[in-house]
């Protein structure tokens, strides 16, 4: 991505954080969650509640929306770089957001793939199958997931 990413902290082992600064100045929340599978992370993010939490469901239109998604890919290469062997699994909120995460995986393949592997699941509840990230096909993506190229 050719956007500059926002600053951002760990502050915490699987949490980070930064600041939105658009029309307003909006706290972003990145967190990788542990899932069941061994070496597999949920990508969370979102606006960060008063409460410590997060919502994933914001939809803030501060006016910086590559340059909020520079910045999560950005934290998304520093975490991969320090845990080589996770898997991060991630998905949209809603189905309009897990399209507008797949135009931006296809319009950068070729950036996201000199450093990772990227797997996209397809087919309906209950029947899905995992397999590699096609940018040419015409799939609808329910989720992807992603691991750094040792």
């Amino acid at each position: 991505m050719t956007y500059v990413p926002y600053a951002y902290k760990r502050v915490a082992p699987r949490r980070f954080v930064f600041t939105s600064v658009g029309r307003t100045e909006i706290k972003k929340v990145v967190e990788f969650i542990p899932l069941k599978a061994k070496n597999v992370v949920n990508l969370g993010f979102g606006d960060l509640l008063p409460d410590g939490s997060f919502d994933d469901e914001a939809n803030s239109n501060n006016g910086d929306m590559l340059k909020v998604l520079t910045s999560v890919v950005y934290i998304l290469k520093h975490y991969t770089s320090q845990h080589p062997k996770i898997m991060v699994f991630f998905t949209g909120s809603t189905k309009a957001r897990t399209r507008l995460y797949t135009r931006i995986i296809r319009t950068y393949y070729s950036l996201f793939t000199k450093e990772f592997v990227l797997y996209g699941i397809i087919g309906a509840d209950g029947d899905n199958e995992t397999i590699l990230f096609d940018a040419q096909a015409e799939l609808e993506y329910l989720a992807f997931l992603i691991k750094r190229i040792n």
